[in-house]
C-alpha cells in the first residue's frame, strides 16, 4: 500500500516520538542523578528492567503480528501506554518523588521501546525494497529533526523562564514534551492505511508455544542469527554511551544545561543529514558494506571523544559524531530488511528491536559498574566506562561480517 499519505505518516510519527524520547534523555537522567542524587547504577538499571520486561514478550507479539494482528492497533495501545506511563514520569518528577519517577520512567521506556517492533515493519507496506533506503533515511531525518523541536521547546523551561508548577526547572521539561508527542502521533494512529487481516480467534497457550519453535526456524536462515548478534552489540556500546550522554557532559565538563542544550542541536543537524546521506549510501554501495563502515567509523569515534581533555576539540568530535548516529539507525534497518526471510518480517523485527533494547541489558551494568567503583579516579572514570563498551563495537564488527552482502543475495534471488 505504497502512498505519499501512508509514508508522510510514518514519518511523522518519527518526528513526534523523538520529541518525548530526547527531553527525557536529557532532562530525566540529569534531574534523577544530579538534582535527586540518585547512583548512576541505579539509573542505569532502569534500562535493564525494560529490557528484560521487553524480553518477556517481544517474541511472541511477533509471532501474533505475523499470523492475526495488524501492526497500527499495536501502534496504538503502545502509544497510549507510552503517554500515560511518561506523564505519570513527569508528575512524580514535578512533585519531587524520584522513586515513583524511575518506575514510571522504566514502564513509559518499555512501552515506547515496545512500539517500534510494530512502527517499524510498516516500513515494508509502504515502501518498495529498491526505495527503503530512501524512505528510512525521511524517517531517521524526521526524528532527528523532532528531537531538534524538542531541544528547542524545552528550553524555556530548562533555563527557568518559564515555570508552570514552580518545581525545578529540569522536572518542568517534561509534561510539555509528553502533550506534544500525544498530539502529534494522533494523525499516524487514526489515519494510517494498512491492509486488513482475517480476523481468528487466538489459542494463546499454543501461539507461546509455537514462539520457541518460530524463533528456531528464524534463525536458521543465513545471516540473521549473525545480524542479531551484531546488532545486540554495538548498538550496546551505541545506546549506552547516548543515554549517559548528558551525565558524561555534567560530570567530565561541568557545562550548564544551555551549552548542553545547543551542542545537541549540533549533533542533531548533522545525525539528520547522516540518516539521509546514510540511507542513499546504502543504496548505491550496499547495506552491509555501508554498515560495516559505519562501525568501523564508531571504533574510532567513541575512544576519541572518551580521552580529549580541549573542549572545543570535543565540541567538534560530537558534532561530526551526529553523522554517525543518523548512519547507525537508518542502514540497520536496512540490513534487518533484507536479512529477515519472507513471511517472518514481524518476528524477525521483533527480534531487531529486542536486540536493540537487549542491548541496554549488558551496557548499562558495564558503565554503571565502571563509574561506581572508580569513584576514588572522580570524573575520569566517566572516560574509562567509554573505553570499556567500546569493545562491544569491535565485537559486533566481527558478527556482521559474517552475514550475507545484500549484492549477493539479490543476484542469488
Amino acid at each position: 500500500m505504497e502512498s505519499r499519505k501512508n509514508i508522510f505518516l510514518w514519518v511523522l510519527y518519527d518526528f513526534a516520538n523523538s520529541i518525548v524520547s530526547i527531553v527525557f534523555f536529557l532532562y530525566f537522567a540529569q534531574w534523577v542523578v544530579i538534582d535527586r542524587g540518585i547512583s548512576d547504577f541505579r539509573f542505569n538499571v532502569t534500562f535493564t528492567a525494560s529490557a528484560a520486561l521487553l524480553l518477556c514478550t517481544v517474541p511472541l507479539t511477533g509471532v501474533l503480528l505475523d499470523r492475526f494482528w495488524r501492526r497500527i492497533s499495536g501502534l496504538r495501545l503502545t502509544t497510549a501506554f507510552t503517554a500515560i506511563c511518561y506523564g505519570a514520569c513527569a508528575l512524580y518528577a514535578v512533585s519531587d518523588k524520584e522513586v515513583g519517577a524511575l518506575i514510571f520512567f522504566t514502564l513509559g521506556l518499555y512501552a515506547y521501546l515496545l512500539s517500534f517492533t510494530f512502527y517499524t515493519p510498516l516500513i515494508n507496506d509502504i515502501a518498495p525494497p529498491q526505495k527503503r533506503g530512501l524512505v528510512s533515511g525521511f524517517g531517521i531525518t524526521a526524528n532527528y529533526l523532532g528531537q531538534f523541536a524538542g531541544l528547542v521547546i524545552a528550553l524555556p523551561f530548562s533555563n527557568g523562564s518559564i515555570s508552570v508548577f514552580g518545581s525545578a526547572p529540569r522536572a518542568e521539561t517534561l509534561l510539555p514534551s509528553v502533550a506534544i508527542f500525544c498530539a502529534l502521533s494522533l494523525p499516524t494512529l487514526l489515519f494510517f492505511k494498512e491492509p486488513k487481516r482475517v480476523s481468528h480467534n487466538i489459542p494463546l497457550r499454543m501461539e507461546m508455544k509455537n514462539v520457541f519453535k518460530e524463533t528456531k526456524g528464524l534463525l536458521v536462515f543465513p545471516g540473521v542469527a549473525f545480524f542479531l548478534a551484531s546488532y545486540f552489540l554495538f548498538n550496546d556500546a551505541v545506546l549506552t554511551a547516548a543515554n549517559n550522554f548528558p551525565i558524561f557532559l555534567e560530570q567530565v565538563w561541568h557545562v550548564s544545561d544551555t551549552t548542553k542544550t545547543y551542542l545537541l542541536l549540533a549533533i542533531l543537524i548533522t545525525s539528520a543529514l547522516g540518516g539521509t546521506l546514510s540511507g542513499f549510501l546504502a543504496d548505491r554501495f550496499g547495506h552491509k558494506r555501508t554498515l560495516l563502515w559505519v562501525l568501523a567509523g564508531w571504533v574510532f569515534i567513541l575512544p576519541t571523544m572518551g580521552l580529549l581533555t580541549n573542549f572545543a576539540l570535543f565540541i567538534i568530535a560530537s558534532t561530526l559524531m551526529g553523522f554517525w548516529f543518523g548512519a547507525n539507525w537508518a542502514v540497520s534497518r536496512l540490513v534487518m530488511s533484507y536479512v529477515a526471510p519472507k513471511g517472518k518480517h514481524n518476528l524477525a523485527f521483533a527480534y531487531f528491536g529486542l536486540a536493540e533494547r537487549a542491548s541496554s541489558f549488558i551496557g548499562p551494568i558495564v558503565w554503571g559498574l565502571t563509574v561506581s567503583n572508580l569513584i576514588f579516579i572522580g570524573s575520569d572514570r566517566y572516560r574509562i566506562a567509554v573505553l570499556a563498551i567500546t569493545v562491544f563495537i569491535v565485537l559486533g564488527f566481527f558478527a556482521l561480517m559474517r552475514v550475507q552482502d545484500d549484492r549477493t543475495a539479490s543476484v542469488a534471488t
